[in-house]
């Protein structure tokens, strides 16, 4: 009897446990992640796409990458009151590459790598005090992100 009691109460905690992944998937932001324009991406993150220039925001990346699969980006800022930064990559079919919301008192700092498939200017936006700010800076890539050499033939 007790067996039965405890194989019941491991069913009941397995499927508990398998459920969990679907709430955190009803947060995740589809409509932004999959737009094709850079507009479009920004309105479905921030409800709007207008941006204003600031160079409080640091954005360190290399100049020249030579794979487009892993470039390393950095992005940090001041700003009070940040509760969100996007990472942006302009030529890419997808743009928005990456979304970090920040709490209260956090400082924003992300670092991460993302894929680019071809030569391109990479933004950063910031949401700071309900405004929207941005810094960007090109990349040369020698190499895509899927292998391909920019000049369309196939990478060795």
């Amino acid at each position: 009897m007790r067996r039965r009691l405890f194989v019941g109460r491991l069913g009941v905690a397995a499927a508990a446990f398998l459920l969990a992944p679907l709430r955190v998937q009803a947060s995740w932001n589809s409509r932004a992640f999959e737009s094709a324009a850079l507009d479009a991406a920004l309105t479905a993150t921030f409800g709007r796409s207008d941006t204003v220039m600031a160079l409080e925001i640091e954005l360190k990346l290399p100049t020249t990458a030579h794979l487009g699969d892993l470039v390393p980006v950095m992005a940090q800022t001041h700003l009070p009151n940040v509760s969100r930064m996007a990472l942006l990559v302009h030529e890419n079919p997808r743009p928005l590459a990456a979304l970090f919301e920040f709490g209260p008192n956090t400082l924003a700092e992300v670092a991460a790598r993302v894929r680019l498939a071809q030569s391109s200017e990479v933004s950063v936006v910031v949401e700071s005090d309900g405004q929207l700010f941005r810094n960007a800076q090109p990349v040369q890539v020698v190499l895509a992100g899927c292998g391909v050499a920019i000049d369309g033939g196939a990478a060795q």
